[in-house]
C-alpha cells in the first residue's frame, strides 16, 4: 500500500459528516465563497458552449457548476478515504438506483456482469452500494487505469471492505488478463469504465454531439469471452444523495465487426445521454482532446479558461 496521501484539512473536516450533512453544508460555504478561493469558475465554458452548443450565459452556469462540482468530488474522496465502513454503509443509504429491476434481473442470472460506469460523480460509492445491494457475496474484478492517483487507488482498494472478493487489473497488464478473465469466469461482477480514451486499447468511434470522439472499448470482448451481460450506468452527485442511472442491458455473441458496431452504438448513447444530461458532472473534460482526432477543433480547456477554438495539435 502506497502512503496515506496529504488531504487539507478544510475537507477532512467536512468528510467526516454524513452525507447529506457534508454536501448542505459545502454548498453554504461556497455561498460565503470559503472553499472557492481562487479557483476559475470558468474553465470550462468554451466546451460546453462549442461541444453542447449551449449559449453562453448557460455555459457559464454550468462552468460554475462544474467547479464547485470539482471540489465536492474531492471530499467525497476524502469521505471514503477516511470514514469507518459502517458510517459509509448509511452513506449508501442515500444512493438511489433508477431502475432496481433490470439489476435484480441480471443479477438473478448467476452469469457474470460487466458494470460499466463513467467518470461522474461519486463513482465509487455508487459502486459499492451495487454490490452490496444487488450482488452480495459474488466476486468483483476491477480493470484501473494505469494512471489512478494515490487517494483513487486506496479508496478503490476499500470496497474490500465491504466483504466482496475483489481483484483488481491495470488496463496495460495484458500478461494478466487470462488469469483475470478466469477469474471474471466465477460469476464475477467486472467493472470496466466505458469513457476511457481510446490509447488505453481497442479504440472504437463512438461520435457525440457533432464531434467524432473515439473510446477505448474492450467492453465487447470481455463480454464475449466471460458471457457477460453488460450494464451502462453513470453516478450523479446531489445535495440530499446520489442517482446510479441504469442504461440498456447488452450481451455480446460474436466478433463480427457489425456486432462490435452495434454494442459501440448503445455505449455511445449511454455515454452522450448521460453527460448531456449532467454535463458538469463529467470529470474528464480536461481530457477533451485525448478523445478527439487532432484534425478536431475543441475549446481550449486550460484552467486560465481560454475562450478561443484551438485546431489540436498531432
Amino acid at each position: 500500500m502506497t502512503s496515506t496521501p496529504h488531504i487539507p484539512w478544510t475537507y477532512a473536516r467536512l468528510a467526516g459528516l454524513p452525507l447529506s450533512w457534508r454536501r448542505r453544508l459545502l454548498r453554504l460555504v461556497l455561498a460565503g465563497r470559503g472553499l472557492a478561493g481562487r479557483r476559475d469558475e470558468t474553465g470550462f465554458t468554451a466546451a460546453f458552449e462549442t461541444v453542447l452548443r449551449l449559449p453562453r450565459r448557460e455555459a457559464l452556469r454550468l462552468s460554475r457548476l462544474a467547479t464547485r462540482h470539482d471540489i465536492a468530488t474531492e471530499i467525497e474522496w476524502c469521505a471514503l478515504h477516511r470514514r469507518p465502513m459502517a458510517a459509509i454503509r448509511r452513506d449508501m443509504d442515500r444512493v438511489t438506483v433508477t431502475t432496481p429491476e433490470v439489476l435484480e434481473r441480471v443479477a438473478a442470472g448467476g452469469r457474470p456482469v460487466i458494470l460499466a460506469p463513467l467518470h461522474m460523480g461519486s463513482y465509487v460509492l455508487g459502486l459499492a452500494t451495487l454490490m452490496l445491494r444487488y450482488f452480495p457475496g459474488r466476486p468483483m474484478l476491477v480493470l484501473r487505469q494505469r494512471d489512478d492517483l494515490v487517494m483513487e487507488t486506496q479508496v478503490i482498494e476499500r470496497l474490500r471492505e465491504t466483504g466482496a472478493d475483489v481483484r483488481f487489473l491495470n488496463v496495460s497488464a495484458r500478461a494478466d488478463f487470462l488469469a483475470a478473465l478466469r477469474y471474471a469466469q466465477r460469476g464475477a461482477v467486472i467493472v470496466v469504465f466505458c469513457d476511457l480514451a481510446p490509447a488505453y486499447g481497442a479504440p472504437a468511434d463512438m461520435p457525440m454531439f457533432g464531434y467524432p470522439f473515439r473510446f477505448a472499448f474492450g467492453t465487447d470482448t470481455m463480454a464475449r469471452l466471460t458471457g457477460a451481460t453488460v450494464v451502462p450506468i453513470a453516478t450523479t452527485m446531489d445535495d440530499h444523495g446520489d442517482t446510479v442511472s441504469v442504461g440498456q442491458p447488452f450481451e455480446v455473441r460474436g466478433p463480427a465487426p457489425e456486432e462490435r458496431a452495434q454494442v459501440a452504438g448503445l455505449m455511445r448513447r449511454h455515454i452522450q445521454a448521460a453527460i448531456a444530461a449532467r454535463p458538469e458532472q463529467w470529470h474528464l473534460w480536461p481530457s477533451l482532446a485525448d478523445y478527439l482526432p487532432s484534425s478536431a477543433t475543441v475549446p481550449d480547456n486550460s484552467p486560465a479558461g481560454g475562450e478561443a477554438p484551438q485546431t489540436l495539435a498531432a
